[in-house]
Parts: C-alpha cells; structure tokens; sequence
C-alpha cells in the first residue's frame, strides 16, 4: 500500500477558499482512488490531500489517466489559492492496527530520521509500538518515505476519534513507567529531533 501526500499551503486571506476547492476535489476524487483530506492544527497553515493506491502500478495508472474538465477546473480552482507550489511525497505503508475501531476525527503524525545503519532496528521498534494497544487511538501505522531527498525516514500517524481521546494518550504515556526507556531506545536510533504534526481530519479515506 503506497500513499501520495499533496501539501497546499495557502495565499494570504485564501485559507477557507482553498478547504472549500480541496474538499471539492476530495469528493469527486474518490470514484478513481481513495482520497482524504485534513488540516493542521497548528503553524504553520496547510492542507494535506492523501491519495491511496494499492502499489506503484495502479499510482501510474491513476497519473497517465486521461484528465477531464471537471479536474482541470478543480485544479485551476486550488492553484489560485495557493501560497507556493504544492509539496508531493510519497510513503509505504510498513504496518497498520487495519480498520479504525471508530471514525477518526483528529490524527499525530510522527516523522523519525534514522541513524545510518539503523533503519531495520528503528522500523522493529516502532513497528512494535504501532502494533500496542493504547488508550484513546482508534487506529495507527507506520510508513516509510519513498524517494525522500532529506535520507530515509519514518513516520507513524495515530488517529483519534476526539481531542479528548488524544489526552488520554498524553496522561496514559506519562503514567507509564515503561515510556521512557522507549523514548530513550528511539533517540539513540535517530539522528534528528522527532518532528511531530497535530491535524484535524476533514475527510477520513473511505472504508
């Protein structure tokens, strides 16, 4: 499974002209591939447009497809609220908890740069992670960057049904006695600081 993120940052004063074009868009989308849209929460600004593919051959296909009016409109729609050109990365799904246990509303994403030689070892770890229960996620995975320009990484997004659902994830990891000694093992594999995104989910992939 290979997922394409599309990163629109917005022109000043065209952020709700842009949610309204990106969710056009997402909608329509969906009869060709999946699509999810969402936002984030804290600076700096932007949307993030994911499309889902089931591998690299079917994201061809959906690339050299014909393009209609109606994309062509929709396209021109977004370009006219953008800031900048629009940032495009794709990633490869490693593990996955599968299905949410409920409708995801609010999503952390986490972005780990391994230490050279410590890739395996880091992917085993959190890999590991995703696969634990923990209170208020409703859904997790892992994925690994592909054709990253910055070296590779990795990066585990957990979805929450609620704000208040993700708390309980902050009070339950400052309560665990074994949290630590996991932060500790995950900064001796990574070369980097965690860099750590908050997002409100407009429009979770279809199941």
């Amino acid at each position: 499974m290979y997922t394409q993120r599309i990163i629109h940052l917005p022109a000043l004063g065209k952020g709700s002209d842009l949610r309204k074009a990106l969710e056009e868009r997402n909608t329509s989308g969906n009869a060709q591939a999946p699509h999810a849209l969402s936002m984030n929460m804290f600076s700096p600004a932007g949307f993030t447009h994911a499309i889902r593919f089931e591998n690299l051959a079917a994201l061809q296909a959906y690339s050299e497809r014909p393009l209609d009016a109606t994309f062509l409109a929709q396209t021109q729609k977004i370009t006219e609220c953008l800031g900048q050109e629009r940032i495009t990365n794709l990633y490869e799904q490693l593990a996955t908890t599968g299905r949410a246990t409920a409708t995801p509303k609010f999503l952390i994403r986490n972005r780990q740069e391994p230490v050279a030689g410590k890739g395996r070892e880091l992917q085993a770890v959190l890999e590991e992670r995703v696969h634990t229960a923990r209170p208020g996620v409703v859904g997790a995975r892992l994925e690994r960057q592909v054709g990253s320009v910055t070296g590779p990484n990795f990066v585990v997004t957990l979805l929450f049904a609620s704000l208040a659902d993700m708390e309980k994830l902050f009070v339950a990891n400052n309560a665990d006695a074994s949290f630590p000694a996991y932060q500790a093992k995950v900064a001796s594999l990574t070369r980097a600081p965690l860099q750590q995104r908050i997002q409100r989910l407009i429009a979770p992939f279809p199941n």
